[in-house]
């Protein structure tokens, strides 16, 4: 029950926004464990209109936004390799303007367009980005709009999933229309910050336009508009399956509504143990080697180098605004270094995918229940260490799938295990723990503290089952107290006897004694066990000693307030016993039994013969490492017996004299 409800809890709390705010953040560190930077496609290279480039080309074609003139000239030399797709991360929605002079020449923004164009058509390989309509334009007049900027291109078929956008503003007309295909340029943060989702398509009434990576990897694998289509899960390109997540989005024209958006398997970050993760290139050293190469030099660097290459061309420099917040941590990527990682990702047929939802739905009750279960059956620590190895194997589950495309969800199983593992350790200090505090409770009234907690710490030690043990036992009995129980109101006597028992107990504990029972009037310990006490002789005769200092104390206190007076008898012999629990299957008892047991509870019955207080026998006496005052009283025969016992007295007066020898 406990596993069950932390799966159900777990699997509430998983729609609450924080869960799943924080289940992103461990598909963000998936990402960083599961990257693989060096097996990213070597016929992927990047073209960065960097901060150099743009320093460098300022004396000669001015400052940002360059001529088209500048852009042919890329176009030109990217055609010498040739290289086998151009994708172009640059917009070019309005026509040039500007005239500037390049050498001998003065260009109009008309010559400089035409350039482009010209170089565009003659490559053949040149995609385009599109501009989607930024939201301060959410309200304009969606037809006029479209009729203003229709967008040339292919037509698919696709359905009312792919993203609805007012409108999606191509480059000027003859560049549009000279280059292979147009890609839209839209990007979607999720709540949190990072980039991890793909606009595959965006809709313009009926018109679909893909994402600039998607119409790149058109080109390069050959894949015609037809062999485009959607079913219910995926995205199909030609044979390769990219698979679609429903997300929540809010419309252009009304309440928000329901998209398809597919995750990116990013392959590395921008910088990877020291190197890039796609080989990349300054614009200025292209530029300046398609300058050698008309003026009849050898270039910089030879455009064979891009042959068959797959080439995005995007700008790095910071002022130029195109950098995106990933799942990486390590600064910001550029935006043709996302469109890389998911043309590598959709050429590679490397997709991302969330796991079924049932496989959420057993690890939170396979954790949940397995958790709650090792709580209910093992102790506390030996639960939390399978609570960490359940945390453990299910998160090594989970990058490896993450490392094959799957994304497997991981904070709600790891909240149930939180959940079980805190419910059973609550069941058990609640319901079980609760029983055994009774008992411990119990059991620290029969044995002294130290014995108490030594057999917490190891409970083997007290080998119970029935053991011979050498060991001492102690029996005493109050004198008369039949007499005074006749005297006295019973409530009285009661309370004074209950008295006597707590001092002579904790006289007993002291000594490492250990309470067997209670008869009547009389008290029963035992010294060596459960515990092994190789002094155990010492401390029995220490005991009954301190027990006559105590109840001399008991008495001065009882006289002084009008009570009677008790006096008691000890008898305590040493001897081989058998220890452990005696009894029925169902009620039980750890006590001793044999010879030596009942010879010692005949020495104290001896004290009223002796007119004596403690007596012991020969093997006590001889089993003793300390020095007492000791008495013999010559041997007897003790009922039960019929041989004569060697018995001795041990007198109070010479407890504290240290300078006599015991006999």
């Amino acid at each position: 029950m406990i596993g069950l409800a932390a799966a159900a809890l777990a699997a509430a709390a998983g729609f609450a926004p924080f869960l799943r705010t924080l289940e992103l953040k461990t598909y963000d560190w998936r990402v960083r464990l599961s990257a693989r930077p060096t097996e990213a496609r070597r016929d992927i290279v990047l073209v960065a209109i960097d901060e150099a480039s743009v320093r460098k080309l300022e004396p000669q074609v001015g400052r940002w936004p360059w001529p088209r003139l500048v852009h042919a000239q890329l176009v030109n030399y990217l055609a010498r390799g040739p290289a086998r797709v151009v994708v172009y991360d640059v917009l070019f929605t309005e026509r040039d303007r500007r005239t500037f002079t390049a050498g001998d020449e003065t260009w109009t923004g008309e010559d400089s367009d035409r350039a482009l164009v010209e170089a565009t058509l003659q490559a053949g390989n040149v995609i385009y980005a599109a501009d989607a309509v930024p939201e301060a334009l959410e309200k304009a007049d969606k037809a006029s709009r479209l009729a203003e900027a229709p967008v040339p291109g292919p037509c698919y078929v696709l359905d009312d999933t792919m993203e609805e956008r007012p409108v999606v503003t191509p480059p000027f007309p003859d560049l549009a229309r000279a280059g292979r295909a147009l890609g839209h340029n839209v990007v979607v943060y999720d709540p949190d910050g990072p980039l991890r989702r793909l606009v595959a398509f965006v809709r313009i009434g009926r018109q679909f336009v893909p994402s600039l990576p998607i119409a790149a990897s058109m080109v390069a694998r050959g894949i015609s508009p037809d062999q485009v289509r959607i079913d219910d899960q995926y995205l199909w390109l030609g044979s390769r399956a990219m698979p679609l997540i429903d997300v929540q989005i809010p419309s252009f024209y009304g309440k928000p509504r329901h998209a398809r958006r597919a995750l990116i398997n990013y392959r590395g970050p921008v910088i990877a143990a020291g190197r890039p993760t796609y080989r990349d290139y300054s614009f200025y050293d292209l530029f300046y080697s398609e300058q050698q190469l008309l003026a009849g030099q050898k270039p910089y660097i030879d455009p064979a180098a891009f042959r068959d290459k797959i080439v995005v061309v995007g700008t790095t420099a910071p002022g130029l605004s195109d950098l995106f917040t990933v799942p990486f941590g390590e600064g910001k990527m550029p935006g043709m270094e996302v469109h890389a990682n998911i043309i590598d990702s959709i050429l590679s047929g490397r997709f991302m995918r969330p796991a079924p939802g049932w496989t959420s739905w057993v690890a939170l009750v396979v954790l949940g229940c397995g958790v709650a279960l090792a709580s209910a059956w093992l102790g506390l620590w030996v639960t939390v260490g399978v609570a960490a190895a359940s945390v453990a194997l299910f998160g090594w589950l989970a990058v490896g799938l993450f490392r094959n495309g799957v994304w497997l969800q991981m904070t709600s199983p790891l909240l149930a295990v939180a959940l079980a593992t805190f419910g059973g350790v609550a069941y058990q200090y609640l319901v079980e723990g609760r029983e055994k505090r009774k008992v411990k409770q119990l059991f620290s009234r029969f044995v002294s503290r130290d014995v108490y907690d030594h057999l917490l710490a190891n409970p083997a030690a007290a080998k119970l089952g029935g053991q011979r043990r050498r060991m001492s036992v102690l029996f005493s009995d109050i004198r008369g107290f039949t007499t005074v129980s006749e005297r006295g109101q019973p409530e009285e006597i009661v309370r004074q006897l209950n008295e006597h028992f707590s001092r002579m107990v904790h006289v007993i504990f002291e000594h490492r004694g250990t309470i067997d029972k209670f008869v009547g009037d009389m008290i029963m310990a035992l010294f060596g066990a459960p515990l092994d006490d190789a002094d155990h002789a010492d401390h029995a005769v220490g005991a009954a000693l301190g027990m006559l200092r105590e109840l001399e104390a008991l008495n001065r206190r009882w006289a002084g307030e009008g009570r009677p007076t008790l006096d008691i008898g000890v008898g305590i012999n040493t001897g081989d016993m058998v220890a452990g629990n005696i009894g029925s299957d169902t009620i039980m008892s750890y006590t001793v039994i044999g010879d030596a047991v009942n010879l010692g509870s005949r020495l104290e019955s001896l004290n009223k013969q002796y007119g004596t207080h403690i007596i012991i026998s020969e093997e006590t006496r001889a089993g003793l490492k300390g020095r007492y005052d000791i008495r013999p009283l010559g041997d007897v025969v003790v009922k039960g017996k019929t041989k004569p016992v060697a018995v001795y007295e041990v007198r109070a007066a010479g407890a504290a004299a240290a300078d006599v020898e015991h006999v």
